[in-house]
């Protein structure tokens, strides 16, 4: 086939002199897309369209990517994964991509085309190429940014610092300028944690550990939860590269959010997938084993996109263009309400200390007694 188209919570303390009304405007159908990939761990893969509806949404979703499209080396790469998505396209899937979308140097364009919803017949096929194009050249991308990392020598430590230094600052601006958060802190995981986390899952080996640079954000309410994960993807957060399948959300239940809020309810019938799809069992998130059945969280995972020149030294950097200049470090968001957040704590099955606990009998079922004995405690 050939195609051709053309408890009582306390608000964050500031000086009054900072304070700034909080953002009231109504969230878009792209935001509510973006949260609820995130809630469900879903992937942009699997999208059909997107809903950018100016140059200045693309621009800035760009920029979260790394991407400044008023750099000329960033166009270029750019248009460049354009070039070679649609040559894999062409050579693999037998799919002609028009050269509307691969010699244009206005790459804005492709998203926007991308994100059409009228009647057009032309433009209806279009947006469907569009959309299939900017998959490719997102796969490429992370791929691209896979092979940079293993070709130069970098340092996890020096990466980490630099996502968390962007993501707090990042946070530190949400909360000077009005968003309800009421704490926001960073950690990560020590090499003993990490050791027993190995031997507690029988599936685990040292690249699955997605959770070694670890960001926890505590609103004041529940229904401040999509908000601040929209500003979020608009700030730091690439939500096209949240980790799918990595998602454990018991907390906000989507399509009640949207039914509370009348704004957004008539938003409804332009999601992509139907409203009911997070109650299938194919998209339920699997439940971390020593977690206790009365613990809520939301808990996604994000791969952060960082300039590689920040953290090499000058002799390397000759190296860095073929594969363009950045690479992607995993980091674990924890998202909790304020009176969630106090629950778990002083529930005695839900606090950190009993997940630990449980973690550390479930290791030592594992060493010293086997697997049978691993099954026989979970029957129990």
């Amino acid at each position: 086939m050939t195609l051709s188209v053309q408890p009582e919570l306390k608000p964050h303390s500031i000086a009054s002199s900072e304070i700034v009304e909080p953002l009231t405007e109504p969230l878009t159908i792209e935001l509510l897309e973006r949260i609820r990939l995130i809630l469900r761990g879903g992937s942009i893969v699997d999208w059909f369209r997107l809903s950018f509806e100016n140059r200045e949404e693309v621009q800035r979703f760009l920029r979260v990517n790394g991407y400044d499209i008023r750099l000329a080396r960033d166009l270029q790469r750019l248009r460049f994964m354009i070039e070679r998505a649609a040559t894999y396209l062409r050579n693999e899937l037998d799919l002609l991509v028009h050269e509307y979308f691969r010699d244009s140097d206005d790459v804005v364009s492709l998203f926007l085309a991308a994100s059409y919803r009228g009647s057009d017949i032309d433009l209806q096929a279009r947006q469907r190429v569009a959309c299939i194009l900017l998959k490719v050249v997102h796969t490429i991308n992370h791929f691209e940014a896979r092979e940079l990392r293993l070709n130069l020598p970098l340092r996890t430590v020096e990466l980490f610092e630099v996502v968390e230094e962007q993501v707090m600052g990042h946070l530190n601006e949400m909360v000077a300028t009005g968003f309800p958060i009421s704490q926001h802190v960073s950690s990560r995981k020590s090499g003993r944690s990490t050791i027993t986390k190995l031997l507690s899952k029988r599936r685990a080996n040292a690249t699955e550990i997605l959770d070694r640079l670890r960001f926890r954000v505590i609103v004041e309410q529940i229904d401040d939860i999509p908000r601040v994960l929209a500003e979020m993807t608009q700030r730091f957060i690439p939500y096209n590269y949240v980790v799918p399948e990595e998602s454990s959300n018991n907390i906000l239940r989507f399509s009640e959010y949207l039914d509370r809020h009348e704004e957004l309810r008539s938003l409804t019938k332009q999601l992509q997938f139907a409203i009911n799809l997070e109650s299938q069992a194919a998209l339920s998130p699997v439940q971390n084993e020593c977690s206790a059945d009365e613990f809520r969280m939301i808990n996604f995972v994000a791969d952060i996109p960082v300039s590689v020149e920040r953290v090499i030294t000058r002799r390397h950097r000759a190296g860095v263009s073929q594969h363009g200049w950045l690479v992607y470090v995993a980091a674990e968001f924890q998202v909790f309400d304020q009176r969630t957040w106090e629950y778990n704590e002083q529930n005695s099955s839900a606090s950190h200390e009993a997940y630990k606990g449980r973690q550390r009998q479930r290791v030592r079922t594992r060493l010293f007694d086997g697997l049978e004995a691993l099954w026989s405690a979970q029957d129990d």
